[in-house]
């Protein structure tokens, strides 16, 4: 046996534990923490409000990432829609939904990437407008969604779909691209 053989061999394991140290923070899960953050998207109703309209929405939430691969987490969200326009008994209205939503949220994370769905309860307020169709509803009813991120130091960008599954007013189902700063 030479000397060669013994070098290569501390050689092959120091490179080995080197690129599992590295390698670690890349399977990493989300950042773990207190976030704030908003987004834009468009919004679309159900039943006689069969339109779209823009929305925006506003998040804050806590992320535990301390399990590998696995984030688990609670968010509350406002959402505020533009005017859904539509067709009630041949009378033409408005209906402007907004919403608070308190979920929880369970996700996979790969490193800066992630998927993610949540599910929780919405308490919303519905304006109907228009002649003869004056009405303002409201309500507490299920919410949940998909969504997929992408994580650059501090900041996150999500899209995700939601839907808020309502009867009295039918379903609203939200699109939504934002950012969230992890503090």
């Amino acid at each position: 046996m030479t000397l060669k053989t013994p070098l290569r061999s501390l050689l092959a394991a120091t490179l080995a534990t080197g690129l599992a140290v590295t390698a670690a923070p890349a399977f990493a899960t989300g950042a773990t923490g207190l976030y704030l953050g908003g987004g834009l998207g468009q919004m679309h109703g159900d039943n006689d409000f069969d339109d779209e309209a823009g929305m925006y929405k506003l998040t804050a939430g806590y992320n535990v990432g301390w399990l590998p691969f696995l984030d688990l987490g609670a968010e509350l969200g406002y959402v505020n829609g533009d005017s859904l326009n539509g067709d009630v008994d041949g009378r033409s209205g408005t209906l402007e939904v907004e919403a608070f939503e308190a979920m929880g949220v369970a996700g996979l994370s790969f490193g800066p990437l992630g998927v993610y769905a949540k599910a929780g309860m919405a308490d919303w307020d519905a304006e109907r407008r228009g002649r003869g169709l004056t009405r303002d509803d409201s309500g507490t009813d299920p919410v949940y969604g998909l969504g997929a991120r992408v994580e650059l130091l501090d900041l996150t960008g999500r899209v995700e779909v939601e839907r808020l599954d309502t009867d009295e007013i039918g379903d609203i189902d939200m699109v939504t691209a934002g950012v969230v700063y992890t503090f």
